[in-house]
Parts: C-alpha cells; sequence; structure tokens
C-alpha cells in the first residue's frame, strides 16, 4: 500500500510540474531533485532520473510548441550545441563529487539552487511589478548584457524581427552554462535560460518558452544518455513522473497563449521564490538536524507549486470561456 501511495505522489507531483513545464518553459528538474532527495534517494541517482524524465516530457512539449510556433530552431540548436558539452561536464562533476561524500554534493546542489533561484526571482518579480519601466527595457537590457552585443564573426540573424544578430560564440557560451547546469543540478537549464532569452537575447515570453523547452529536449537528450550509462537512472522513478507530467504539459502550453508578459514573468519569478524557500528549510533541517523542517520543506514547495499550477489551469479556463461566451 505504501507502494502504492508513493506512486500516486509521484504522478501528482508530475502533474504540477507539466503544468508549470509547459507554461513557463522550465525542464522542472529544480522542483523534482530536490523532492527525490528528501526522500533519501542518492544525489547521483535523483539527479539522473530526473534528467531523464526531463527528456522525455521536453519531447511531447517541444513538439507542441512548435505547432505553436513558439520555438526559434536556430537559436535552439546553436544553444543545444553548447549545452552538449556543458552536460557532459556536469556529469563528470556529480561523478566526482559522488566519490568523494554524497552529503558534500547535497549541500553544494542544494546551495547552488539557493542563490540561483533567488537572484533570478527577485529580478523577474521587480521587472514584472515596475511596468512603467517597460518602455525601457531594451535599453536596460543591452546595458547588463554587453557580452551579447559583441560583434565576433559568424553573427546569427535569428528568425524574431525584432532582435539585432547575435554572435555565434556568445550563444555557445550561453548552451555551454545551461547545458552544465542542466546536468550537475539535474534540472532542465530552463530556470536560467528562460530568462536569458527575455533579458539577454529579447525574445517575447511565449518564444522564450518555446525554445527553452527545444533547447531542453535536445541537451537531456545526451544528459539522460550519460547519466543512463553511468548507472545513475532509476527508470520506474522517471516513468512515474512522466506519466503525471504529461498530462499536465497540456493545460500548461494551452495556458501559454493567453497569458501575457507580466503574468508569465510573476508567476515565473514566485515559482522560483517557492522553491528557494522549500531548499533553505531543507538545508537548515540538515544543519540543526530538525527532521520536522524536512517535512515543511516538502509542504511548502508542493503547496506553492500546486497554488501557481492551480493558476494556471484557472486562466486557461477562464479564457476559453472567453471564446466560447
Amino acid at each position: 500500500m505504501l507502494i502504492l501511495y508513493l506512486a500516486l505522489y509521484l504522478i501528482m507531483i508530475g502533474f504540477v510540474v507539466g503544468v508549470l513545464s509547459g507554461f513557463l518553459g522550465f525542464g522542472g528538474g529544480f522542483i523534482l531533485t530536490p523532492f527525490l532527495l528528501s526522500l533519501g534517494v542518492p544525489a547521483n541517482i535523483a539527479v539522473g532520473t530526473n534528467v531523464t524524465q526531463i527528456f522525455m516530457s521536453s519531447a511531447v512539449a517541444a513538439l507542441r510548441h512548435k505547432r505553436l510556433g513558439n520555438v526559434d530552431l536556430r537559436l535552439s540548436l546553436i544553444i543545444a550545441s553548447g549545452s552538449i558539452i556543458g552536460a557532459e561536464l556536469g556529469a563528470q562533476a556529480v561523478e566526482h563529487f559522488e566519490n568523494i561524500n554524497v552529503q558534500h554534493l547535497n549541500a553544494i546542489i542544494s546551495l547552488a539552487y539557493i542563490v540561483i533561484l533567488t537572484l533570478t526571482s527577485a529580478y523577474m518579480i521587480y521587472d514584472a511589478s515596475n511596468p512603467e519601466q517597460h518602455k525601457f527595457s531594451a535599453q536596460k537590457r543591452f546595458s547588463v548584457s554587453k557580452l551579447f552585443d559583441l560583434k565576433i564573426p559568424p553573427m546569427i540573424t535569428l528568425s524574431q524581427p525584432n532582435i539585432a544578430p547575435k554572435s555565434f560564440w556568445t550563444l555557445i557560451l550561453l548552451g555551454l552554462f545551461v547545458g552544465f547546469f542542466s546536468s550537475f543540478l539535474g534540472a532542465g537549464g530552463g530556470f536560467i535560460l528562460v530568462p536569458s532569452l527575455i533579458y539577454l537575447i529579447g525574445c517575447k515570453s511565449a518564444i522564450a518558452a518555446g525554445t527553452s523547452i527545444f533547447e531542453i529536449f535536445l541537451s537531456c537528450m545526451f544528459a539522460s544518455l550519460s547519466h543512463a550509462v553511468k548507472g545513475n537512472v532509476d527508470f520506474s522513478l522517471a516513468i512515474l513522473m512522466f506519466i503525471g507530467s504529461l498530462m499536465g504539459l497540456q493545460i500548461g502550453i494551452s495556458a501559454i497563449k493567453c497569458g501575457g508578459e507580466k503574468n508569465f514573468k510573476i508567476a515565473f519569478g514566485l515559482c522560483l521564490a517557492f522553491i528557494a524557500s522549500s531548499v533553505i528549510l531543507k538545508m537548515t533541517a540538515w544543519i540543526f538536524k530538525i527532521d520536522t523542517l524536512y517535512l515543511l520543506s516538502q509542504a511548502v514547495i508542493f503547496a506553492a507549486t500546486s497554488l501557481i499550477a492551480l493558476l494556471i489551469i484557472a486562466l486557461t479556463l477562464k479564457a476559453k470561456y472567453h471564446i466560447k461566451s
């Protein structure tokens, strides 16, 4: 009976992540990896299993986004090329720390989550909460991302007419970092790639989400194979999460058509903030040996992400109701 409850729980978590992934354009590994770690799954298995689940779900999501015209194929392919190298470096890093000390690996992964998620969340919520500064977004973006303005040949013209050509090498560098985090943290890299595409490249939210999912599919194809060869994948866990994710993806992708830039950024930022809070609770529990904080961290992550998923579902139903009426 316990196994049945665990299976249903994994499917439910997968569904919530699927809704968020379809709408926001990330793989969802930064939700699922801490979740599996809290269940006692070894860090290398948690990372490898999530990368494999992300690969399967992102394949479905990428096809759907492509049909909606939300994928910049050229941009995805170039970033994915850099991600292949980064993914292998990330997998090797996981193996290195696993051989040294499992607890060290858990601490490093958790600290990386906290720093990256907190900074990204704060900036996106601030940006969405200051609509009067929207008209200056292009100037702000270029002032903080001069690296992506470097005109180092060859220059790549993207499919989006409002974006200036970008250097092939800066796009490769972006892919390298995304691939590393994808493999090392067990996340698809979307929580880094989506904000990067919006603020550094200049993509609209829908294009950023679709392009991110397609790139995640390409990069995780290699990362999942690398982890499988190293024995870091529990396929039964991956399949259960994929079943739930498959159902949630359909809702999330449908919702992106009626979301809007402000709602997208707020939902993305809040999601990252709640996940960071959950990881902080988990680390506190580990440091001070307070077992109840482990349960609280899971309650926070499940309740918060479920609430955001419900809001996305409500947004979709509301839009469909207005269309019919």
